[in-house]
């Protein structure tokens, strides 16, 4: 097996100094609140031990010391705001009584509810002021704090082998680039290619194929996502802002929830939908599956010197997005997946293999990566062409997805990713001398899903006659 060795580093954080998830409300008055995120405290800070291990592994540079010395201060000034805003509302009270009330009320004591009642509220206001900066420092500093890290994740700092179909013949000596075959593609850089001829025929199949594999195998449904996300999405599921493009806007309502250009292939795109939803028990697990452009830049930041389809910024992509209501259904569902996708790839008889990734190149969303990777012999290493992660709850208390139990809420646990990138998958195929337009499951499946089609639209002038 071959490892992908990385070394361990201490990464910094990089963030807007204002955030677009939470608003405090001195800057109110130049924004407003899009979304009110769950701040699970005594949940986050429960396990103190496993927090710091999850921080550690990760080579996140974040002390969480001054943390818990900024929560302190924060819980501090919270409870001292509280106790003077249940002071006003007793005096509040007590005033309202006394002018229903028939009897006769002495003059001084209605004076002094009224002082009293003016001099908390200038309190209240003076201490909203101070507490702003306090609540802005702490509840970002929070908000950045990783998921815990799941079980399976590999402890040290070289992905751990789940599964491996076939082994590359010839490891040892190195392949030509796919960029050879300007017949089928016309490279121009990561930012700008041509697929010709059965390359784009394959671009697309592929693509509708597995999709549609998804959703006769695996009970999925097939949605249309938007190609644009805004910011406080990528901050509720802790996306580094620099894998996407900025979009530029001329009339932006709210100055800090910026549009960035994603796709519909991304897994972000499926959150506006999941916000502030909640749904019945009943119909979990929800399963679904969307074909779309992806417009990542992170492989091209990690390989920057490198330009080929294995860096290409944008390409087309399937992408999965499944909510359970506990972890270990969480963990079935991540199987699930796994196996659908093993049996696409299997059936294009290609060396792949899934592996866990390391915690380093976790998000700090992610509890646990798994990446579907396929040999590339002009690199002679393994490339990921898709990937399916395990969030937990951590992005449905961000988004406030949820379902009802009883008078109580549980956020679901949610497993996604795109397990198909298909220009990195041609890629590869090229340079393993297989020809595209032989792929027998690409062609029995669109033949599936022509004859779908064609049923439909039956079905559809049936309605009308």
């Amino acid at each position: 097996m071959l490892n992908l060795r990385t070394t361990l580093r201490r990464i910094k954080i990089r963030r807007r100094h204002i955030s677009a998830l939470y608003i405090t409300g001195d800057k109110a008055n130049e924004n407003y609140v899009t979304l009110q995120p769950f701040l699970d405290f005594a949940d986050t800070f429960r396990d103190r031990a496993e927090l710091e291990r999850s921080i550690a592994r990760r080579g996140l540079d974040v002390n969480l010391d001054a943390v818990l010395s900024k929560y302190h201060k924060y819980q501090s000034h919270h409870g001292q705001l509280h106790m003077l805003d249940e002071e006003r509302e007793s005096v509040t009270k007590q005033l309202k009584v006394l002018a229903k009330s028939c009897q006769e009320v002495e003059e001084a004591e209605l004076q002094r509810l009224k002082e009293r009642g003016k001099t908390l509220r200038n309190d209240v206001k003076i201490l909203k002021q101070s507490f702003y900066p306090i609540e802005d420092d702490f509840i970002h500093d929070f908000l950045n704090l990783p998921n815990l890290l799941h079980s399976q994740c590999p402890s040290g700092q070289e992905e751990t082998l789940l599964y491996r179909h076939a082994l590359p013949e010839n490891s040892q000596k190195k392949g030509p680039s796919h960029l050879e075959r300007e017949d089928l593609i016309h490279f121009v850089d990561n930012n700008r290619y041509y697929m010709m001829d059965q390359a784009a025929h394959f671009d697309v199949n592929a693509m509708q194929a597995l999709a549609r594999y998804f959703v006769t195998n695996g009970d999925f449904v097939q949605t249309a996502n938007p190609d644009f996300v805004r910011c406080v999405l990528l901050e509720a599921n802790a996306t580094p802002l620099e894998h996407y493009h900025l979009v530029k806007e001329e009339h932006l309502q709210n100055k800090l929830n910026t549009a960035f250009l994603t796709g519909g292939g991304s897994f972000e795109s499926y959150l506006g939908a999941m916000t502030k939803l909640c749904v019945y028990p009943s119909v979990l697990p929800l399963h679904y599956v969307c074909c779309g452009r992806s417009y990542s830049r992170a492989e091209s930041h990690k390989y920057g010197s490198l330009s080929s389809l294995y860096t290409a910024t944008q390409t087309n992509a399937v992408q999965c997005f499944v909510a359970s209501q506990t972890a270990h259904q969480a963990d079935e569902q991540l199987e699930l997946v796994l196996n659908l996708a093993i049996d696409f790839y299997k059936a294009l008889d290609v060396p792949f293999r899934i592996v866990y990734a390391p915690a380093t190149s976790l998000t700090s969303a992610e509890s646990l990566r798994a990446v579907i990777e396929v040999y590339a012999p002009s690199l002679q290493r393994y490339v990921s062409v898709g990937r399916i992660s395990n969030y937990g709850n951590y992005v449905s208390k961000r988004i406030l997805f949820s379902t009802r139990r009883g008078k109580e809420y549980d956020f679901l646990h949610l497993i996604g990713g795109p397990v198909l990138y298909t220009s990195r998958l041609i890629a590869a195929l090229l340079e393993h001398g297989i020809q595209l337009e032989n792929c027998q499951l690409l062609g029995s499946a669109n033949n599936q899903l022509k004859t779908t089609l064609q049923n439909d639209i039956q079905q559809f002038k049936e309605l009308f006659k």
